[in-house]
């Protein structure tokens, strides 16, 4: 699928957001000067041209996007980290499997952690990238539902901002646990499916300057819940990091042009949804 995204429409959508947000908590002024913001931007001849945008599955996607994935700016990947990155510190050392590993940068984290760490991603490009930033890790490709692994081979396992662009949670959550020894923990962050519910997906620039993007499914709190409880998990913890000022100035086109009614309709809302489980049983 190929959407023609035009930067009229993201505008006009942030000024829809914020004026609903602070439709009875707001003032008749700034309300006023939304309105006005939004006029101008439907009447603005230079938002008139549209961007085709095509949507790409993950393994393509990640492919085009490796090159430039680690660039600094990105404030899903800054706010997830400080959250995944808090709950690994105090973990004692174990073998440690790095599902969707990406460029490595959770994998990084927790060989300087002291953990014996194998990496696994879908994409041979960001797979590249992993062994040359983390020269101590082990990487082999991989499907998060089919991990190359014997039942219970890691005491830790780390997902990040992976399963949520799986349609269904079931198969790949019950292979994480199904690596997992009995009593190992499990840390999994995505983005919150409330930024998906609003449309927000995984866009990227290919090296030729297009722009395109990788579906993020909406699942659900209780979806969430109800795959860790029948792949045999117990949650000890879930955080939702909020979007902050540093978030709405880090690559936030819409922030380039209408910061306050970015800032009106963004500060505040939870960016990442990130939970910590361990697998039950003897």
């Amino acid at each position: 699928m190929t959407r023609n995204v035009s930067l009229r429409e993201l505008l006009a959508g942030v000024e829809g957001l914020a004026l609903l947000r602070n439709l009875y908590d707001g003032d008749d002024a700034t309300a006023g000067s939304r309105l006005a913001e939004l006029h101008g931007i439907l009447a603005d001849q230079a938002l008139d041209g549209a961007e085709p945008t095509p949507e790409f599955d993950a393994a393509a996607g990640y492919a085009l996007w490796s090159d430039s994935y680690d660039e600094p700016g990105n404030p899903v990947v800054a706010v997830e980290a400080r959250v995944v990155h808090s709950l690994l510190d105090g973990m004692h050392p174990s073998r440690a499997l790095d599902a969707a590993c990406g460029t490595g940068r959770h994998a990084r984290a927790l060989t300087a952690r002291g953990h014996e760490v194998t990496g696994v991603d879908l994409t041979p490009e960001m797979l590249e990238r992993a062994r040359a930033s983390v020269p101590g890790a082990s990487f082999v490709q991989a499907d998060l539902r089919t991990l190359p692994f014997e039942d219970g081979d890691f005491e830790l396992v780390v997902c990040g901002l992976a399963l949520s662009h799986l349609p269904d949670l079931d198969r790949a959550v019950g292979e994480l646990v199904r690596v997992l020894k009995p009593g190992g923990r499990l840390v999994v962050s995505v983005l919150h499916p409330f930024q998906a519910l609003l449309g927000w997906n995984a866009p990227f620039t290919a090296p030729d300057g297009a722009r395109g993007f990788v579906r993020e499914h909406p699942h659900l709190h209780s979806d969430y819940l109800a795959a860790f409880g029948r792949a045999g998990l117990r949650v000890t913890g879930c955080y939702e990091p909020l979007i902050g000022a540093a978030e709405l100035e880090t690559k936030r086109r819409a922030f380039r042009h209408v910061p306050e009614a970015t800032a009106a309709a963004y500060l505040g809302l939870p960016l990442v949804l990130a939970w910590a489980a361990q697998r039950v049983g003897a």
